[in-house]
């Protein structure tokens, strides 16, 4: 092995003790000396690839964002129907969200920082802005195709990720990260939310008053 992958191989060890860290104990009661132990290393080991923690994290969260990107930064074939490629693709995501559960954690984490710290908001807006795109894009075709209802397709984009990372942070609270809902149960829930018609059935119309009801 040579010097070069070498040191990559232990930045890559070291990133993912750090994360294990970071996920279990929060940012700021992390220190160097914890990430050593949980890497079987001595602190000069880490201190001499990482000077800080907060380089650390940032190196994590460089990294989390090129593996999304590399991961979906893509353009889905057309040559199956645009509802059925985004009920794949939702469930794809979900099923890596679950899988990756010290991920997601880490993920919200950064969503905790991002209020105070306007360099992680911004690895979060790029973060969102890939998956942003990419079911952007499926919901348009699939509004052109009418397998979608009329409507804005950055705007709905957003609700379909507002729904797959509001599961997200509803696994923080199983032990193993699991989701509350099947992946193929949430896609299948969305799917019918943007069909065209959908937008009928769940419009509010005038009720009359409680006490009426009850009456």
């Amino acid at each position: 092995m040579t010097r070069q992958r070498s040191d990559e191989w232990r930045k890559q060890h070291i990133r993912a003790a750090a994360t294990r860290c970071f996920v279990r104990r929060g940012f700021a009661a992390t220190r160097l000396l914890d990430i050593a132990r949980e890497a079987s290393l001595s602190k000069g080991g880490v201190y001499f690839h990482y000077k800080a923690k907060e380089a650390l994290f940032h190196d994590i969260l460089e990294h989390q964002l090129r593996s999304l990107e590399g991961r979906w930064s893509f353009e889905p074939v057309a040559d199956q129907p645009a509802d059925k490629t985004l009920g794949r693709l939702v469930v794809a995501h979900l099923r890596t969200l679950e899988g990756e559960p010290d991920e997601t954690r880490l993920g919200h984490l950064l969503v905790s920082m991002a209020a105070q710290d306007t360099n992680f908001r911004d690895k979060l807006d790029e973060a969102f802005k890939v998956m942003r795109s990419l079911y952007a894009g499926v919901i348009e075709r699939g509004i052109r195709e009418g397998a979608f209802r009329q409507g804005d397709s950055e705007r709905m984009a957003n609700c379909v990720l507002a729904l797959v990372q509001g599961l997200a942070c509803q696994s923080a609270v199983d032990a193993e990260g699991k989701l509350p809902v099947r992946p193929e149960d949430a896609a299948e829930h969305l799917l019918h939310m943007l069909r065209p018609g959908a937008a009928a059935k769940t419009s509010l119309t005038p009720q009359p008053p409680l006490e009426q009801t009850l009456s």
